[in-house]
């Protein structure tokens, strides 16, 4: 109960910061991206939902997650992939400020606070009770910058609390993820 509580409390602190604060002069871009990075690789819808917030849709394949009590580990098996589906919503507070100092703005590049919420299957095929079923939610500071026309690095630190759904052990992490990312489609 307390963490659906606090998860609410940052939800609607991080979409009424978004009134707060005048908007850029113009609007994030709708992106459709191949990443690869710590959670594997995958494709990626980005929409702009307004002149400062994202939704960044995602399902891929990579590691799974062995979740107890109080640890969390990530296994990633190459034969065996684990598909990974999540949602990010983004709200980026600096555009003002780069577009005032110059700095580009290309393919959403600016700082942002997001909530990651992600499903993870087993490791596909797997005889042993490493993985299972295991949602993850997390909150992060992120950077997001254009590296060239159609690239993209993505990094983002945070906390976060992850859930075995199977055996229902849940524990706090650190929230740490970068990638990288081929722009297929932006405008």
């Amino acid at each position: 109960m307390k963490r659906t509580t606090l998860l609410a409390f940052f939800t609607a602190l991080l979409f009424s910061a978004s009134g707060q604060s005048q908007q850029p002069t113009r609007s994030l871009s709708s992106l459709v991206k191949i990443d690869g990075g710590l959670q594997g690789l995958g494709l990626s819808l980005e929409p702009g939902l307004s002149n400062k917030i994202t939704a960044d849709l995602a399902a891929g394949a990579g590691g799974g997650y062995d979740i107890a009590e109080s640890s969390l580990s990530y296994n990633l098996s190459l034969n065996h992939p684990a598909f990974y589906f999540s949602l990010t919503p983004k709200y980026y507070y600096n555009l003002e400020k780069r577009i005032r100092k110059g700095k580009t703005t290309l393919l959403n590049s600016g700082n942002y606070i997001g909530i990651r919420l992600k499903y993870v299957t087993p490791n596909n095929g797997q005889t042993d009770d490493d993985t299972r079923n295991s949602i993850l939610v997390n909150i992060h500071w992120g950077m997001q910058r254009a590296l060239g026309s159609h690239w993209l690095f993505n990094a983002h630190a945070g906390a976060g609390y992850a859930q075995d759904i199977d055996y229902n052990f849940g524990t706090i992490y650190p929230a740490l993820d970068f990638k990288f990312a081929y722009v297929l489609s932006g405008h």
